[in-house]
């Protein structure tokens, strides 16, 4: 149970991401956007897994995996998400994410070979269905006249992505903690992207909103973010951890209420409940039940 929570802390971060990279994408690119939270907070996590790890560097087996998280979950995901706010709303983007446990049971059934019982498949779709009504605010016909434009489709490049780096994080996970695969995967995005970003480097308005959007995806929506998703990753698999993503639309709503004023509808509150149901019945899993002669041999004599 703990773990589950520590991805409903997850999500609450990364919502917040989804608020700020709407304000950040207006100051610099999505490129030095992602390069730069990386870079701050990969000064931050190395004294983290200097003390938790004891040792800094990785072994060799771990490299490949750790440079696949980072050209997947570090570059991509990112990179096509701020490129997707360019071009499509935020709601569409948050709409679009929800996909994202679907990618990673897709992933995770072809590389990790982790199937769904059709419990848990109806449980993602009721999650799901929660998803929609929340973004749309009860306004369900509204997706009648849903435009597929190019946002759209760099978002759902960016789903397929992460459903990518919650298997090479299994495979890293081997081999490193969830912290020292926090750190590697970040520094080997941070060298990839730098000599395709310093050539167009550029900022407009460094302010203090900027500078605080900034340190709060480095360190909440990254460091913490990416530690505790690493970690429920590594306890619960992919595919379990991956359906806890259905919450992010439903922080970011709240966060839009509480930051920006945006009301927040009876809809929505039924969605998040719809959402809530579907996540309990895809992750709670049933007892089962004992035969008359295992419980003999457990009662004490």
């Amino acid at each position: 149970m703990k773990y589950y929570l520590l991805l409903v802390l997850t999500s609450l971060m990364w919502a917040g991401n989804f608020v700020t990279g709407k304000f950040l994408i207006g100051h610099t690119s999505s490129l030095t956007i992602t390069d730069l939270r990386w870079a701050i907070a990969d000064v931050l996590l190395l004294p983290v897994v200097w003390v938790v790890d004891r040792r800094l560097l990785p072994p060799l087996r771990a490299l490949i995996p750790l440079a696949m998280m980072a050209l997947t979950g570090v570059i991509a995901f990112n990179f096509f998400t701020y490129l997707a706010l360019q071009h499509t709303t935020s709601d569409n983007v948050g709409l679009i994410s929800a996909l994202n446990p679907i990618a990673i049971a897709i992933a995770s059934f072809i590389f990790l070979r982790e199937r769904l019982k059709m419990r848990q498949i109806a449980g993602m779709l009721v999650s799901l269905f929660g998803v929609i009504v929340v973004v749309t605010k009860g306004h369900l016909a509204s997706l009648a006249h849903f435009q597929v434009n190019i946002g759209v489709w760099l978002m759902l490049v960016a789903v397929g992505t992460w459903g990518l780096y919650a298997v090479a994080g299994r495979f890293a996970m081997k081999h490193v903690s969830a912290y020292g695969a926090t750190l590697w995967a970040g520094l080997l995005g941070v060298l990839f992207m730098l000599p395709f970003d310093l050539p167009t480097l550029s900022f407009q308005r460094l302010n203090a909103p900027f500078w605080g959007s900034i340190l709060y995806t480095a360190v909440g929506g990254t460091v913490v973010a990416m530690i505790l998703w690493n970690i429920g990753i590594q306890r619960v698999g992919g595919t379990k951890s991956g359906i806890f993503l259905n919450f992010n639309p439903i922080f970011t709503a709240i966060l839009a209420y509480l930051l920006m004023g945006e009301t927040i509808k009876v809809s929505q509150i039924v969605g998040t409940l719809i959402v809530i149901a579907g996540v309990s019945l895809f992750a709670i899993q049933r007892r089962k039940k004992q035969k008359p002669r295992e419980r003999l041999l457990k009662e004490p004599a």
